[in-house]
């Protein structure tokens, strides 16, 4: 738990004192402090820079670590990373838990190590004191990104059981400002996740497109929006088999096209 702010200060005198030579007998007349504080403050932290150290471990065990500064628009390398992971996790992200740690796993296809490595930068971002470990799956050429913190649903509300296209996905005010700074890290990691950049050949001619594909009406729409941001034109399809209610979003303008492929480019 965060430290009191007045124990805080407390701990921190007794151990100045004490570094200083005093004695604890000393220490608790000196201060009016209890002597059995005194005591159990010096067994505990021996220094005032373990006290310190103490401190900012605690200080990143609570959830208000991140979310504080992920609302600080001072911010901006961090809400830029957060905008990126934000759009893998809708994209092909959960959460599990195991006891009382959440473990955020991205999946993602082997063939793509730079995507990989930009997730695992990402995530790193956000989280640097945390494990993260990417875990090649038996089945299939596709890996998975996996994060442990104790607060992912803290950081994506959008979290709840079943599938994210079988329930509301709707952004926190706080989100939407960060995705408002930065529309265009949250398209590259929808994009990454699941979007991809073909050739719809036309008459012996070559039209590149970029596409995005999910089966989340809300999250197909959060596409839109980001595209709409950025000044990029977009067209949608709607698959209509009962087996397959996915939504395809093309971009398929030259203009379009060719700023993506300056600023996003083809996955690698």
């Amino acid at each position: 738990m965060p430290f009191d702010m007045r124990d805080y200060e407390e701990y921190r005198l007794i151990l100045g004192l004490w570094e200083q030579g005093e004695s604890k007998l000393a220490i608790s007349r000196a201060t009016g402090i209890p002597r059995a504080t005194v005591r159990d403050c010096i067994n505990r932290y021996q220094s005032v820079s373990c006290l310190e150290q103490n401190r900012s471990l605690a200080s990143r065990s609570s959830p208000d670590y991140l979310l504080q500064r992920l609302q600080n628009a001072e911010h901006v390398r961090l809400q830029a990373a957060y905008a990126y992971v934000l759009g893998m996790y809708l994209g092909d992200g959960y959460i599990v838990q195991n006891k009382r740690i959440y473990y955020l796993r991205i999946a993602l296809d082997e063939n793509y190590p730079t995507i990989i490595q930009r997730c695992v930068q990402g995530l790193h971002v956000l989280l640097p004191h945390n494990k993260t470990n990417v875990l090649k799956m038996q089945a299939g050429k596709w890996v998975e990104v996996i994060c442990t913190y104790k607060f992912w649903p803290e950081v994506f509300p959008q979290h709840g059981p079943g599938y994210k296209h079988e329930r509301s996905i709707k952004l926190e005010p706080w989100q939407q400002q960060i995705i408002d700074q930065h529309p265009l890290e949250l398209f590259r990691g929808l994009y990454h996740s699941d979007g991809s950049r073909f050739s719809n050949v036309v008459n012996g001619k070559d039209y590149p497109r970029y596409s995005f594909t999910n089966r989340s009406n809300h999250i197909c729409q959060l596409f839109c929006d980001t595209c709409d941001r950025l000044g990029i034109h977009w067209t949608v399809k709607h698959r209509k088999s009962l087996n397959d209610r996915a939504t395809d979003i093309f971009i398929s303008r030259r203009r379009d096209v060719a700023y993506l492929d300056q600023v996003v480019g083809p996955k690698c």
